[in-house]
């Protein structure tokens, strides 16, 4: 039987299993040999060498398997096999020897297994985890985890932690000796003074360390030993969150949590350009393949380094969102004798905290908002979850429905008519049955659903209309919906729309008025209007001619009034005239003003008679050749002008402004002539 066993021969161990149950009369019996024989050559088969191991206990597993199906063996005797393979193996082998119990999940889940393999796969599974290290394995260990929340049933009150204990012994050491520290980070502030500003530390022959990612430009951020001690302070807090319902150690919480959260918000780190993003999220996603560290460094040298570490910040700010949410969720588990409940301040902080961690979440890159929305549909669960516990873990499955299922019942098949027209749904049919004829159906009036140019202007002509009163606010013109429709349906109906224009005339661009004139004009062709638009012109022409009565009479009144002030004013200027002279009185170009005003611009002769428009060649013409004196010609070019223009001094002025030259000469010379002509009035009055 043991060389049967040993070569997986099915059918000499069936030969040898039915001689002994005729020799023994105990099938008990015989089944116990058997289950002892395999095991012993489940040992057996570990002492072959390492590579060929796997191969081995994967063929032994499923003779045993098999044996148990086909009732040679007892039905523990699978796993148990499994189990004294995997005590003897060392870790490297289990990891790979584990992939059996994986694989074979769901014939162990199966009624007539499930009961029997319970509890043993829960104790193999617990064997490993002990002798596992958490920082060392911790893919292995979450491969055991992973695989008993999906083989445990959620009733196994083992996998649910009913009770809410918390792991104490997770104790962070850092250097709380404040010397230390403040010597660790005085060294750490001189290395990086030290550094060139061009250069970076691994310059200097240092290898970057394995998932670390080089950061260009990083902005550094200065942790104190006050700062370093706060942090790391922190997690005794993360560990024991009953501590927190002490009135003194939330003090030191909330004083701790401050000071941190302030230096992230102060210290926030830099957005990745677009394209820097992806590159980026594609190297932390190679490095998260090949690395997870469990258990962060706590050395005053990293701390600073690790604030500028998004998946860091991501880490702690996490925690301590799943603190608030512990402090506030209702719990039966909580001890009710030492009064686990936060007062309104305690609760205040810890909603405007978990607020401000949820805002740095979100700021953290890449992907911030996301990161966010996917961690608060988690903290939903868990908050369901904890719901669970306190209703004593019911069993889900009772809320199932137990009915059988019903199978699907296939419609019948219609056949084919084609004098039954089925377009495939009934309203389709009915729209194309509604009438025999279907393009005289299309035609129909009562498809005509366009107004008639009656119906659609008649409201805004009563609008239009003075005696209605109608203020502009609230004319049907000012919307646009109806502006569309009206010049849609004047365009078709109203004859006065498209006309043709002058090339002179100014292109329409009040959209308003050029309407209201269209519907005006196209309500003079319809004899409902006609008459009441006639009407209205009626009385505007009489309104007008009323009106231009009126304003005639006015305008005729003001003329009168002013021809009188006009007669006032000349009479009291003569008076002032005769007792006190105005020194600004336009002087007069005289004779002998015309002779001092030449002498003095006979330099500028060509340029007078330009300024005055005053053609030379026509001049000299009509003069005598004799003359050819500056000052003359000058004197015949302000005579020429004075006869056609006056003897205004301040029009001839008005035209010399063109030259400074010679508007600086005439301005000197018209002013002599006004001082001389207040001499002469200022001097005693002859009798």
């Amino acid at each position: 039987m043991e060389e049967a066993i040993a070569n997986r021969n099915f059918d000499d161990l069936r030969e040898l299993f039915k001689a002994e149950k005729k020799t023994v009369k105990d099938d008990e019996f015989v089944i116990v040999k058997i289950d002892g024989l395999l095991k012993k050559r489940g040992y057996r088969v570990m002492e072959v060498p390492s590579e060929q191991k796997e191969e081995f206990a994967r063929l032994h597993f499923n003779f045993v398997m098999n044996c148990t199906k086909l009732g040679y063996c007892s039905k523990s005797t699978p796993i148990l096999t499994l189990q004294d393979i995997l005590e003897v193996s060392s870790i490297e082998e289990c990891k790979h020897l584990f992939g059996l119990v994986e694989e074979n999940m769901n014939e162990f889940k199966q009624p007539g297994f499930i009961e029997t393999y319970q509890n043993i796969i829960l104790r193999l599974c617990n064997d490993l985890l002990r002798r596992l290290s958490r920082t060392a394995e911790t893919s292995f260990c979450g491969r055991i985890m992973f695989f008993l929340s999906r083989f445990l049933p959620l009733t196994e009150k083992s996998g649910v932690n009913f009770m809410g204990h918390f792991n104490t012994l997770n104790i962070t050491t850092f250097e709380e000796n404040e010397p230390t520290a403040e010597s660790l980070l005085a060294a750490t502030s001189s290395h990086h003074a030290a550094t060139p500003s061009g250069a970076t530390p691994g310059a200097e022959g240092e290898d970057m360390e394995t998932g670390e990612i080089e950061e260009e430009a990083a902005k550094e951020i200065i942790v104190t030993p006050v700062m370093y001690r706060q942090f790391w302070s922190l997690q005794k807090f993360m560990s024991n969150p009953n501590l927190l319902y002490e009135k003194e150690k939330f003090v030191v919480f909330k004083k701790d949590l401050t000071a941190v959260l302030s230096l992230m918000t102060a210290n926030k780190l830099e957005k990745f350009a677009a394209e820097d993003e992806s590159e980026v999220a594609e190297s932390r996603k190679k490095i998260n393949n090949d690395v997870f560290f469990t258990k962060y460094l706590t050395s005053p040298k990293l701390l600073a380094l690790q604030l500028n570490d998004s998946s860091f910040r991501r880490n702690f700010l996490i925690q301590t969102i799943i603190i608030f949410q512990y402090l506030n969720a209702e719990s039966r588990f909580k001890p009710p004798a030492k009064k686990m409940v936060l007062n309104e301040e305690q609760s205040k902080f810890v909603h405007d905290y978990e607020d401000k961690c949820y805002r740095l979440l979100s700021d953290t890159m890449p992907r911030g908002t996301a990161f966010v929305a996917g961690l608060k549909r988690i903290m939903q669960r868990e908050t369901e979850w904890n719901q669970w516990k306190n209703s004593n873990c019911p069993d889900l499955s009772e809320k199932a429905d137990k009915g059988a299922m019903q199978m699907y019942k296939k419609r019948q098949r219609v056949p084919f008519n084609p004098n039954n027209l089925d377009l495939g749904t009934p309203e389709l049919t009915k729209l194309w049955t509604y009438e025999p004829d279907v393009l005289k159906a299309c035609k129909s009036d009562k498809r005509k659903f366009i107004p008639t140019l009656a119906d659609f202007i008649r409201d805004p002509l009563d609008e239009m209309d003075p005696e209605q009163q109608v203020e502009e606010q609230y004319k049907s013109i000012n919307e646009v919906s109806f502006q569309w429709r009206a010049a849609r349906l004047l365009m078709h109906k109203a004859p006065g729309y498209v006309s043709k224009t002058e090339p002179k005339a100014d292109p329409t661009t009040n959209m308003r008025d050029f309407l209201e004139r269209t519907m005006y004009n196209a309500g003079k062709t319809i004899d409902e209007f006609k008459s009441g638009i006639e009407e209205r012109e009626r009385r505007d022409a009489e309104k007008r001619a009323a009106s231009g009565e009126k304003k005639e009479a006015e305008a005729r009144k003001k003329v009168e009034e002013s021809l009188k002030r006009k007669l006032d004013t000349n009479t009291k200027s003569t008076t002032i005239a005769v007792s006190s002279p105005n020194p600004y009185t336009d002087p007069s170009l005289t004779d002998e003003n015309l002779r001092q005003l030449a002498t003095d611009l006979s330099k500028f002769s060509k340029k007078l008679a330009k300024l005055v428009g005053i053609d030379e060649g026509a001049l000299q013409k009509t003069s005598s050749s004799s003359s050819n004196d500056e000052a003359d010609r000058c004197y015949r070019i302000l005579k020429e002008w004075a006869e056609r223009n006056g003897t205004s001094g301040r029009g001839l002025l008005n035209l010399l402004i063109a030259d400074l030259d010679v508007i600086e000469v005439a301005t000197a010379t018209m002013k002599y002539f006004r001082k001389s002509t207040k001499r002469r009035h200022s001097s005693p009055h002859r009798k």
